[in-house]
């Protein structure tokens, strides 16, 4: 206490004693802030609220001695008990409904660090004061300043929310239209057809799509250097003519290959680039790969750019955004490796007279720029960063890339063109459109096989009847000790919990009619686990930035080694056969990007962006060779929730977890589930998350493709009452209005077609009450339909298609929250 007492005396030191203070006060609130969302660890809940308070009281003990002479051990607990009371109360009443709110942390963190700027800025004033030296007090000021700004912090918006506010706007509104211009021309698909012959099926000189440096040189400049063949068309499968153009280097060995395939029916048309080295030397290096670069032949007057924000765990997820000013380009990009992080990779580029859609394939560091100048577009494509030359039979290959072409004026055409190919020749074919996934083992939950066979057993067997899945989530492995992560890397059934093994499960779910929904997390393990063991006999199967650390929970599993793609492809095939698994839920809770580089400078020589490259190529084929070993299986894309739907991952999986958002209950939770159906629906038709059937409001907020509940959710009256509705989301998409999670909006869309559809219109709390025009789009302008409020069906009226248009039909919106669905069909 003496030691105390002199540092308190002590101006200098007093000076040193603030600066440790506050770094060690930052330290603790951002490791708090950590630990209570994720709340896996609760003595470190306390631990840092603790150490944050101790902090708190400290700087006022500064502040106190200053002042004061006596009193000090009553000033230190006092300001003690202030911080937590402030801290607790304001987490309690800003996060009523759940305690992951980052709302309430945000809130929580501004009060505290603005009273403690406050503090400190009255203390270290005083100190400059009483040394009297303009040094002191100009660094007070700084100081202080900069305690201000940490105080808002955590409620000022991203450096990419405000690259997006001034580039985008979000406010986009559309205008109906009908089922006569929805329809695909003869003009659109000669469109497409021509540019797809003459930039990629016969290019040779004539400005090829595709482009690539070696050595600096760029392959477009020397294209007589190159031999060039096409094959096909061959039916693809999937409604598409299936093409192969092969071009061969002359002297270096090089061979290039675009795979790609035209649908008429669509207008649409996709490819991706391949280099393989032939040679018996290495080749020379390759840059700037693009697999799009430049469509100057198709003229965009007056273009908008729609885009969508991506999956970044939070209400706002997949937000649409309208850039209006095309002239510079604008660069978009995947985030530290995953491909849907901040921005989703599809984009409409909407003219007067033309309008294309580009979807883009690269489950890693994508990139994508896009301008237009005098009506000439200019597109680019590809691996963000690629610098490497190729080993003796080494290939690489471009992102996928697709276009949809349409005729411009309302973007909704292109929307609903992209959405339907993305249906009809995109997804598996065995993908369910509307899926019911009974939760019986949630996250970390350490239930027992008796347990959930009991419980089961227990329930009702009509209810159950109505099940298409049981859900399994993490932690049902073998290492699971303090949270779900650890055991990562042990894809072995936990024998003390389930001593039968996850067999048990799957065939209790068969008796009831229903398949079985496992998790995995196959390319993150930790150390220690069996996966480990087996990357220490083969060091390049798995990519560890800190091999020293025992817990260590952030290693990758190397997939851009052919060995621990055939290995892992193995393990987990095995794995899903022996837990008779239906729907593969594969989670991704890592960010490559790193690992990759730090492969790149270990593994590959130095050689830029190959680990990469490889790693996604081989993803594809590792994926490939689980449904060839499981035939009928269906793949769920988690990825942090939803954070890998690029148009390759599109082609194998749906995502049936798209945000982590609903990992909690948040007061803006079905605002932001109608928000986020909104965002997903003018790209992917299909998605699903957990469900709120607490009421009728949330049961139709949870109107969409994949739901998840649980057992309770089953009793309720709202269980299957709107799986008609459900069925036609993977119907043509209108968007009506968006209110985002705003209290005052409204969110309304339409899904349906010339015969039959619905809308979903919903009433946030304090929006505007009364008569709601709902205009409906996809109809015929003179065809005659019935439509009515679902809730007063006897109350139905007939209109023209050219009325509804127009908006004829108004829905009665009350005080409060509130969701319709207006339906209609052909009278």
């Amino acid at each position: 206490m003496h030691t105390v007492k002199n540092i308190l005396q002590n101006k200098k030191l007093m000076w040193l004693w603030g600066l440790c203070v506050s770094a060690l006060f930052g330290y603790a609130m951002y490791s708090f802030r950590y630990e209570f969302l994720d709340w896996s660890n609760l003595p470190l809940v306390g631990f840092y609220a603790v150490l944050g308070g101790v902090c708190f009281a400290l700087a006022f003990l500064m502040l106190w001695a200053q002042m004061k002479e006596r009193g000090k051990v009553r000033a230190f607990f006092a300001a003690f008990a202030v911080f937590q009371v402030i801290l607790w109360t304001v987490l309690t009443l800003v996060n009523v409904e759940g305690r992951y709110n980052r709302r309430a942390v945000s809130v929580a963190f501004a009060v505290l660090f603005f009273m403690y700027a406050a503090i400190m800025l009255l203390a270290f004033r005083r100190l400059g004061r009483t040394l009297y030296k303009p040094m002191h007090r100009t660094l007070a000021v700084v100081l202080c300043l900069g305690f201000l700004f940490a105080a808002a912090l955590p409620v000022l918006p991203s450096p990419e929310q405000v690259g997006k506010k001034m580039r985008f706007t979000s406010d986009v509104s559309f205008s109906p239209v009908s089922a006569e211009k929805l329809r695909v021309t003869e003009n659109e698909v000669n469109t497409a057809r021509t540019w797809f012959e003459t930039h990629v099926l016969f290019a040779g000189k004539n400005h090829p799509a595709y482009d690539f440096k070696l050595d600096g040189e760029p392959f477009s400049s020397h294209t007589e250097e190159w031999d060039y063949a096409v094959s096909g068309p061959v039916p693809d499968g999937r409604g598409g003519e299936a093409y192969t153009v092969t071009a061969k280097h002359r002297t270096n060995g090089l061979t290039v290959r675009i795979e790609g395939a035209f649908y008429e029916k669509h207008a649409s048309l996709s490819y991706t680039v391949y280099i393989k080295n032939e040679g018996g030397a290495d080749s020379p290096v390759i840059t700037a790969f693009d697999a799009l670069t430049g469509m100057s032949d198709v003229l965009f007057e007056n273009a908008s750019l729609y885009c969508s924000g991506g999956s970044h765990n939070a209400a706002d997820d997949f937000t649409l955004y309208r850039a209006k000013n095309v002239k510079k380009p604008l660069v978009f990009s995947g985030t530290a490796g995953r491909s849907s992080d901040e921005y989703m990779p599809y984009f409409n580029l909407c003219g007067d007279s033309v309008g294309v859609v580009l979807g883009v394939g690269w489950t890693g560091q994508w990139q994508a720029s896009i301008s237009v100048k005098d009506g000439s577009a200019s597109f680019g494509v590809r691996q963000q960063t690629l610098e490497a030359y190729l080993t003796p039979g080494e290939e690489i290959r471009s992102p996928l890339v697709s276009l949809s072409f349409y005729e411009g004026g309302n973007p909704v055409k292109g929307f609903n063109a992209f959405r339907d190919w993305v249906l009809d020749c995109v997804y598996p074919e065995n993908t369910p459109y509307v899926l019911n996934d009974l939760d019986v083992l949630y996250v970390s939950h350490t239930r027992t096989a008796a347990e959930i066979v009991n419980d089961v057993n227990g329930w009702d067997d009509a209810l159950l009847g109505k099940v298409d899945n049981f859900w399994m989530d993490a932690g049902w492995y073998e290492g699971c000790i303090d949270g779900w992560g650890d055991g990562n890397g042990n894809w072995v059934t936990n024998a003390e919990r389930f001593p039968k093994g996850i067999k048990e499960i799957s065939e209790l779910a068969e008796q009831k009619g229903a398949g079985l929904v496992l998790w995995y997390e196959p390319e993150r393990l930790v150390h220690g686990s069996a996966l480990y063991a087996v990357g220490q006999s083969h060091p390049q199967y798995i990519i560890d930035l800190d091999p020293g650390d025992e817990r260590n929970t952030q290693i990758l599993w190397n997939l851009a080694d052919d060995g621990a793609c055939d290995y892992l492809t193995a393990y987990i095939a095995d794995s899903l056969k022996k837990n008779g698994v239906s729907v593969y839920r594969q989670d991704f809770n890592i960010e490559p990007l790193g690992f990759w580089e730090y492969a790149d400078a270990n593994y590959y020589g130095g050689r830029t962006g190959i680990c990469e490259n490889h790693y996604v190529t081989n993803l594809y084929r590792y994926l490939d060779g689980l449904f060839a070993a499981v035939p009928g299986l269906v793949m769920d894309n988690c990825t942090s929730g939803g954070r890998r739907l690029d148009l390759e991952m599109t082609r194998r999986s749906i995502p049936l977890w798209r945000s982590d958002y609903n990992c909690a209950v948040y007061p803006d939770s079905n605002e932001a589930t109608q928000a986020h159906t909104y965002g997903l629906s003018f790209w992917l038709p299909v998605s699903g998350v957990n469900v709120d059937f607490s009421s009728e409001y949330g049961a139709r907020s949870s109107v969409f493709g994949g739901n998840v509940f649980t057992y309770d959710s089953c009793l309720t009256p709202y269980f299957g009452m709107y799986d008609a509705e459900r069925a036609l989301l993977v119907k043509s998409f209108y968007p009506i209005s968006f209110g985002g999670v705003k209290k005052t909006g409204v969110t309304a869309m339409q899904y349906g077609d010339g015969a039959q559809g619905m809308a979903l219109v919903y009433h946030h709390e304090k929006a505007k009450t009364g008569a709601y025009a709902v205009p409906l789009s996809g109809l015929s302008e003179t065809g005659t339909y019935k439509v009515w409020d679902a809730d007063a069906p006897d109350a139905a009226v007939t209109l023209t298609g050219a009325e509804l248009m127009r908006g004829a039909f108004t829905v009665n919106l009350p005080a409060g929250k509130k969701a319709v669905i207006v339906k209609y069909a052909v009278a």
